[in-house]
């Protein structure tokens, strides 16, 4: 091969490496703080044969190591929790005598920072494992920071209902 050709070869997989670097990390991030959301959704819901009182003592432990210390929430009725303590009661407090289940649609994810991912989701709770027809919709953002365990809860707010589930009939 002529030197000129070796020289374009190069230059094209120095491209591409620059263009993956650039374009593929950050997907792979926005991926990896999705389903970090997803485990922490999945924490609040029941396991089967759990007692109240394990299920509270399992998501004091789990939630603790899934939000970061100086998280901050707001949930609908205007709701402001600060700190991981007021954030982890209140979801141990929510899901107390319920066993929700969460169904997510269109979660959108973008960078917002260095270390930082924000997620917009609809989200559908609901106490039925199978899915409450009447359950209702809330639109959320969520920002997960990463740290040396990976991504963890560092904003989050749910706002009100979108829209009852199956839409009222004209």
């Amino acid at each position: 091969m002529k030197r000129t050709t070796v020289t374009r070869i190069a230059v094209v997989v120095i491209a591409l490496g620059f263009a993956f670097a650039i374009f593929g990390v950050p997907r792979t991030e926005q991926k990896a703080a999705r389903a970090a959301f997803e485990v922490m959704a999945r924490t609040l819901e029941a396991r089967p044969g759990e007692s109240p009182e394990a299920r509270e003592g399992r998501l004091r432990h789990e939630l603790g190591n899934l939000v970061e210390p100086d998280v901050a929430a707001t949930l609908p009725g205007g709701v402001d929790l600060r700190g991981r303590e007021a954030v982890v009661s209140k979801a141990v407090e929510l899901s107390r005598g319920r066993r929700p289940s969460f169904t997510f649609r269109e979660i959108r994810s973008g960078k917002t920072g260095r270390r930082m991912v924000r997620l917009v989701f609809e989200v559908v709770v609901s106490d039925s494992q199978a899915g409450d027809l009447h359950a209702a919709a809330r639109e959320g953002t969520a920002e997960l920071a990463l740290g040396a365990t990976g991504y963890r809860l560092h904003w989050l707010e749910i706002g009100a209902e979108l829209r009852a589930e199956p839409e009222p009939r004209p």
